[in-house]
């Protein structure tokens, strides 16, 4: 007789079901959720960045060699919003620690003035991209100027990389503390 048990495929139904429970109750279920909340929470606080920045240059800013001033405003405005939707929508369900405030502060600051102004660097190198994007709705009588396509094509390559370095740093840093009990 063998001292190893032989399993039976009722037993790996119950593992199963039981590795099914344990990931329902990680939140791995909810992580799809989570992502689809960031993504339109994330595209709202663009347009909000987008308008503030907007807003300031039109109205306070018209001398370019204050837009550095203007950037960090609206940047700052749209950290501050950020936390409040991210902490009460997008991970609800975490508690709210001063560790993880003071990181999500800390890497704003880090992205708004290092990481943010290194892509929009990056991205501006890449002008074939911008001329041909430029070339086609000047074809199809689009009313844009190559300083508006380019400019934008920057702006909202750098907001994608921005959202998903976000996203890692948020769920992982600021937001990973243990789940509460909240539902």
């Amino acid at each position: 007789m063998s001292h190893f048990s032989q399993k039976s495929p009722k037993n790996d139904h119950v593992i199963i079901k039981n590795m099914e429970k344990e990931a329902k109750k990680s939140g791995s279920t909810k992580s799809s959720t989570r992502v689809g909340k960031y993504v339109v929470i994330g595209a709202a606080l663009a347009v909000f960045n987008f308008a503030v920045y907007t807003l300031l240059a039109q109205l306070l800013f018209k001398n370019n060699d204050w837009l550095w001033l203007d950037s960090a405003i609206a940047c700052a405005a749209t950290a501050i919003l950020a936390y409040i939707l991210h902490s009460k929508i997008t991970w609800k369900e975490r508690p709210v620690s001063k560790r993880g405030v003071a990181m999500f502060f800390l890497w704003n600051g880090i992205l708004a003035f290092a990481i943010s102004p290194f892509f929009t660097w990056v991205f501006g190198l890449i002008k074939p991209l911008y001329g041909f994007v430029f070339d086609v709705s000047a074809m199809i009588h689009l009313p844009f100027d190559y300083s508006f396509v380019e400019s934008t094509g920057i702006f909202i390559l750098t907001t994608v990389v921005i959202m998903i370095l976000n996203y890692l740093f948020y769920d992982r840093l600021v937001f990973g503390g243990q789940k509460s009990s909240k539902k």
